[in-house]
């Protein structure tokens, strides 16, 4: 009997033969399974949806943003991660930022600067990197040329796309921001107030200086941003503002295409890509998994759940001390995934009693800074440091999207991207930048402190789960540091529990990033009781559709070989969509 009214939301699960695409707007959808049934493979659908998405919502993407996609090939067989991270500029150095001390508590930063002049502003600009990893992966795995590619975001920039009800939301919970900057209010404001989604037609929004960007991207690729006219613009724009990214960054950077970062979870493989990313903890936490018995464990029951949070919390303890850019810092990256390592956590984990409670007001990313729950240099393959770093992570706001693709001959892609829009605009090229630098802990001595080209940590983890060889399964959300452990709990769903994917990514969840462990507010009251007894600090949070939600909104695609059928999943309370035919 129930004595208060609940969401009891889901979306019907697309089954599709040829190919299918999932993403967080309805129009980028679109453009992506059109790309498919004109002839393009899953790296073009994907490429489209991406530029697709930089139009439809910068306000979690941007083309001056960053991201990582893993690409499987079928035919050759191959599976690559293509790292488009954003790099601090050359110029960028530890001390760059005034820190004027810690950042108020119950957030997300760590610490806090003068002016949050790591957060916005000319000198919070990582190098760009988003169209770089675009056109990367499609010279290299797409079919289509560029332009037939980029013909969907070039309409739907010059041209307008009618708004809906999550963009109105966004630009209302923004407005005095957008009216504050004439070129933003422009667009997105529309006679000086939100864009009206009610009654259809909405109100169109146009970007024609994007759209312009975009041309010139279908014509020369990745060199029309990063060289010549556009990247001169930038640079004089950064000189004219105090900023510290030059041309000389554009004409460097190179997205990294190598090799995924795997990890064993029972009968099959599991890929990220290999960057300071939430890949590290994703994998970790399956590690410690794969040693622990959840057969006898009822799915979402008090007893299943204590063992998937403690999982969590002790990979979260490593990340928030050990992790930054191993290309600049050293990290114990092959001991934290070691099965002897997991093993060792796996056997910490006790039935009914959680050991990872913090008795502090701290949150884990600062309570760890100087704290370390176990210590992986002693199953690490390369020698200790002399002198560790002291560790420290930064902050990420939700503001991300997600991508799904698998196309008939079952190439796949799973890609997540991200960058918020904002006063950083270079003189109307259309290139809206993102204050990346915020996502560096900004005092020197951390794994995570700024220096030159460095790659900052960041938490998306867009995975694909192989089986004997192939891909069943790609998998990613938005969502911030609650990104990881939402993504596991999906993967258990399916992996484990044999859920179809929309069901899956339905489920109700826990989020155990933080001090307080997230519950989802509509579980049974006596899972919530349980859990307190065994020791964990809960909050009760509900989840409804508004912008972002207090998890992440996954979404999701299974590869059924032996029925030849694609199955797709999208996040319940946003406008996602799949679409296949």
């Amino acid at each position: 009997m129930a004595l208060r009214s609940q969401w009891k939301a889901n979306k019907e699960e697309v089954v599709a033969e040829n190919g299918v695409v999932t993403t967080m707007q309805p129009q980028a959808a679109e453009a992506g399974l059109g790309i498919l049934k004109q002839g393009g493979n899953a790296v073009d659908a994907a490429v489209a949806i991406g530029f697709c998405n930089v139009v439809l919502e910068p306000y979690m993407a941007v083309i001056g943003g960053m991201g990582y996609m893993l690409i499987h090939m079928a035919r050759e067989g191959t599976t690559v991660g293509v790292d488009f991270n954003g790099r601090a500029p050359r110029q960028a150095h530890a001390e760059m930022f005034d820190v004027i001390g810690p950042a108020p508590p119950g957030g997300i930063n760590v610490y806090q600067t003068r002016g949050d002049a790591n957060v916005s502003g000319a000198q919070s600009i990582t190098v760009p990197a988003t169209c770089a990893g675009l056109c990367a992966a499609h010279e290299r795995f797409g079919v289509l040329p560029l332009a037939q590619v980029l013909e969907p975001a070039i309409g739907l920039a010059s041209d307008g796309f009618e708004t809906n009800w999550h963009t109105s939301l966004y630009v209302a919970n923004r407005f005095a921001t957008l009216m504050a900057d004439p070129y933003l209010a422009a667009m997105w404001l529309p006679e000086g107030r939100p864009p009206r989604s009610f009654p259809t037609p909405a109100e169109k929004i146009v970007q024609r200086d994007l759209g312009d960007l975009l041309r010139r991207i279908a014509q020369q690729g990745a060199a029309a941003m990063y060289h010549g006219e556009i990247a001169d613009a930038i640079d004089a724009w950064m000189r004219d503002n105090g900023g510290v990214l030059t041309k000389q960054d554009l004409a460097e950077y190179q997205p990294v295409i190598g090799e995924p970062l795997r990890q064993q979870f029972h009968d099959y493989t599991i890929n990220c890509v290999a960057t300071p990313s939430g890949a590290v903890t994703n994998l970790e936490t399956f590690g410690i998994l794969n040693h622990l018995s959840l057969h006898d464990l009822p799915h979402n029951s008090a007893a299943y759940l204590h063992v998937v949070i403690e999982a969590a919390r002790h990979a979260f303890a490593d990340r928030f001390h050990y992790v930054g850019d191993w290309e600049h810092t050293p990290v114990p990256l092959q001991g934290m995934l070691s099965s002897a390592y997991t093993k060792h956590l796996a056997q910490r984990i006790t039935p009914e009693r959680s050991h990872t409670v913090i008795d502090s007001t701290e949150e884990p990313w600062s309570y760890y800074l100087t704290r370390a729950l176990h210590d992986p240099w002693d199953f690490e393959r390369t020698p200790r440091p002399a002198e560790a770093p002291v560790p420290a992570v930064a902050a990420e706001a939700g503001n991300t999207t997600h991508i799904n693709v698998v196309d008939k001959d079952r190439n796949a892609v799973s890609c997540t991207h991200t960058g918020v829009f904002g006063s950083v605009h270079p003189y109307n090229t259309g290139a809206y930048l993102t204050g990346g630098m915020a996502w560096f802990i900004p005092l020197p001595g951390h794994p995570n402190s700024i220096a030159s080209w460095k790659r900052p940590m960041n938490n998306m983890c867009p995975v694909m789960v192989f089986r004997n060889g192939r891909p069943v399964v790609c998998q990613g959300a938005p969502g911030a540091r609650r990104i990881m452990h939402r993504g596991v709990q999906v993967l258990l769903n399916i992996l484990h529990h044999n859920m179809g994917p929309q069901d899956a990514v339905a489920a109700l969840t826990v989020d155990a990033s933080g001090r307080e462990v997230l519950i989802d507010s509509r579980f049974p009251a006596d899972v919530v009781d349980q859990l307190q007894a065994f020791g964990h600090t809960l909050k009760l949070v509900d989840e409804e559709p508004g912008m972002t939600g207090n998890f992440a909104r996954p979404s999701a695609v299974t590869i059924d070989y032996d029925s030849g059928l694609l199955r797709t999943g999208v996040d319940v309370f946003r406008p996602s969509l799949a679409l296949g035919y």
